[in-house]
């Protein structure tokens, strides 16, 4: 017979998964080890909770509860799901980061990220693909602060490997006015090397509606479903024992290829507090200054990680000295 657990993530298969998804009580958290997990945790469907979330910038302590007003547009305006086309300066910037930048920002670890103890290697799972690929599989929400965080570095880290389209940008919900960030959202990939599977559940956009779907998205109105390959990973390996029970079933969420997980961003979103995206994206031809300095380390960080599912290809990204410092500091 299958345990309590067990039959409860049996029976989620039956619901929609943004249900078993669904963000509520323990909210965002702020980890107090400096390389532990952050992340929005979540319960299932017919639990409830006021979110509290919680978190640093700098010496100031920003506090948000669930029912507050989230923000409706990201900061350089917005379509009606809260989300706008990413504007060319900001995604070239995301896909032309020198190799010099990379080198510059190096693999120091500091106390906004990257928070390495987020990673975990799995060993014996059987080999996510998807044409032949090894898949990388993201599972967040628009309205997430660590999803917030984490899109930035893993975005300018998969454009080492291939290319986006119709990348957006918007805001997280959870503080006002917001952070800056992108939305993987209607975007597509191509890579000769890797293959990407985003899901982002839910917007930016609180909703008037106190319907199911929106109860699972903590109050903001759904986006989009996990597919039924994102929906197996996750009942997987976003719980025990792969994942602390203190973040079971939290965003955001990453699968390299069934090889290595991130149970929590690796990143403190507030180092990108009070800037623009157009801000941050041109931040990042300073690896010196932040928040590009922390955004790039954190860039190096995944680039290493998906090179472990391309066997180092290409050799032009995976060979550079500071992505075998940070392969080290993973322990891959």
């Amino acid at each position: 017979m299958a345990s309590t657990g067990e039959g409860e993530r049996e029976l989620s298969q039956t619901r929609p998964a943004i249900r078993r998804v669904r963000a509520g009580a323990a909210g965002s958290r702020r980890a107090t080890a400096k390389n532990a997990s952050k992340r929005s945790t979540v319960r299932a469907a017919g639990l409830s909770g006021t979110v509290l979330v919680v978190f640093a910038v700098l010496v100031i302590v920003l506090v948000s509860v669930t029912g507050k007003k989230a923000p409706t547009a990201a900061p350089n305006g917005s379509s009606r799901l809260g989300m706008q086309p990413a504007p060319a300066s900001v995604t070239t910037a995301i896909r032309h980061v020198s190799p010099s930048a990379f080198a510059e920002a190096g693999s120091t670890i500091t106390s906004f990220g990257p928070y390495t103890g987020s990673i975990t290697v799995l060993r014996g799972q059987p080999s996510l693909t998807l044409d032949g690929k090894p898949l990388i599989a993201y599972v967040g929400s628009n309205w997430c602060l660590y999803c917030a965080a984490t899109r930035w570095p893993l975005a300018i880290a998969l454009s080492r490997f291939g290319s986006f389209k119709r990348l957006h940008i918007t805001a997280s919900g959870e503080i006002d006015p917001g952070i800056a960030t992108l939305s993987f959202y209607g975007s597509t990939y191509t890579s000769p090397y890797i293959a990407f599977l985003p899901t982002e559940q839910c917007t930016d956009i609180q909703s008037s509606s106190t319907s199911p779907a929106v109860e699972d998205c903590n109050g903001y109105e759904p986006l989009q479903p996990l597919s039924p390959t994102a929906h197996k990973i996750f009942l997987k390996y976003d719980f025990p024992p792969y994942v602390s029970s203190t973040y079971e079933g939290g965003i955001p969420f990453i699968d390299f290829a069934n090889e290595l997980i991130e149970n929590g961003a690796f990143m403190d979103p507030s180092i990108l507090a009070g800037f623009t995206h157009a801000q941050i994206a041109r931040s990042l031809g300073s690896p010196a200054v932040s928040p590009a300095h922390t955004i790039l380390v954190a860039a190096n960080y995944y680039t290493a990680a998906i090179c472990k599912l391309t066997s180092n290809e290409p050799s032009s990204v995976c060979q550079m000295p500071v992505l075998k410092q940070a392969t080290r500091q993973l322990q891959l």
